[in-house]
């Protein structure tokens, strides 16, 4: 894979990486054919204009949306070819990562013990069973 290809994967990765901007994916794809209106996308993600446009700015330079003015409005739409490079991308990955016929390697978490510092508060018998059964996915 190419320098440049890698880095528009980077991008749309880095894009939809905010729950506020795939909220804005989710109800771009559902508002139709004609696209949809910037007030119908506030609407819905529930979020000040200038927060919106930040967002809907960001998802348009990283290809994934595009932007058609209709009148005094503009209206949005996903570009699925975008979107489908990307799946096609991340559903490769495990192929290559893990040789064909193996397993990927699964680590067991670790029990921690609890962290009990001075100066703190007695918590109760439950807080503490709770945090000694704490379990590590670093296995420290």
């Amino acid at each position: 894979m190419g320098e440049t290809r890698a880095a528009g994967f980077v991008g749309r990765l880095a894009a939809l990486s905010q729950p506020t901007r795939l909220k804005i994916i989710e109800v771009i794809a559902h508002g139709g054919s004609e696209g949809t209106a910037a007030g119908r996308i506030a609407q819905a993600v529930r979020c000040p204009a200038s927060t919106l446009s930040f967002h809907l700015k960001e998802l348009t330079q990283a290809g994934l949306l595009e932007a058609t003015p209709d009148g005094r409005f503009i209206r949005y739409d996903v570009k699925p070819e975008a979107f489908a490079d990307l799946a096609t991308f991340i559903a490769s990955l495990p192929a290559r990562a893990i040789p064909a016929g193996s397993e990927a390697p699964v680590r067991k978490p670790v029990a921690r013990p609890a962290n009990k510092r001075k100066g703190r508060k007695a918590s109760s018998q439950a807080d503490e069973s709770q945090q000694e059964n704490q379990l590590s996915i670093f296995g420290d």
